[in-house]
This record gives structure tokens, sequence and C-alpha cells, in this order.
């Protein structure tokens, strides 16, 4: 994987981890809240609760890295996420693509 750099993290040693799952703010929440139609009213729920999750770069970069299809995954849509494995594919890194992705005015639903 060349477009993980060794940066802010994080690593896909971390990635691989499951220890930073339980710390997520959807932890206990139901699948249907993160998995809802792309502009509803429950994803845009599901993005506010990722937008203070402690773990949310961490989810979002195992999303990218592991190029999860559906679902939201660090406050980022699925159609948002596309635009960022672009982005990888065409050679930027991880660890950029997750500094612009987190910023806090970076994206609203699409």
């Amino acid at each position: 994987m060349p477009w993980i750099d060794h940066g802010r993290g994080p690593s896909v040693r971390e990635l691989d981890s499951p220890r930073w799952q339980p710390r997520a703010s959807c932890t206990g929440a139901g699948e249907w809240l993160w998995f809802a139609d792309a502009n509803s009213p429950l994803t845009r729920r599901a993005v506010s609760i990722c937008a203070q999750c402690p773990v949310r770069r961490a989810c979002l970069a195992a999303a990218l890295v592991y190029a999860e299809e559906f679902g939201v995954w660090g406050g980022v849509t699925s159609a948002q996420r596309r635009v960022l494995l672009n982005r990888l594919a065409d050679g930027s890194n991880l660890t950029a693509i997750l500094d612009e992705a987190l910023a806090p005015q970076a994206h609203e639903v699409a």
C-alpha cells in the first residue's frame, strides 16, 4: 500500500487492530443509522455523531484502506469517500487526504 505514509497515521497495524472500534461514538448504535439512504435525516444524524468521535480518523482511514462501499464511516458518506478513493488511486497519500477530509469545513452530507 504505497499511498499509506508514515506521517500522522494511523498505521496499517492500527487499522487492522480492533482496539479503536470500541472507543467509537457509534458503539452500541443500531446499524440502520449508519447505512440509511444517502441524504436522509438518519444519515445526517450519523454524520453529526461522527463529528465528535474520538476515533474518527482511524474509522475513515480504515474505510478508505479497505474500500468500504456503503455507509457512513468517519463522518463521510459513500459518495464522498468515492472522491477520496479516486485521490488515493491517483497517488495522493492517506495522511493528506485524511487531513483535508476531516477539516471542520470539509464537507456536508451528499
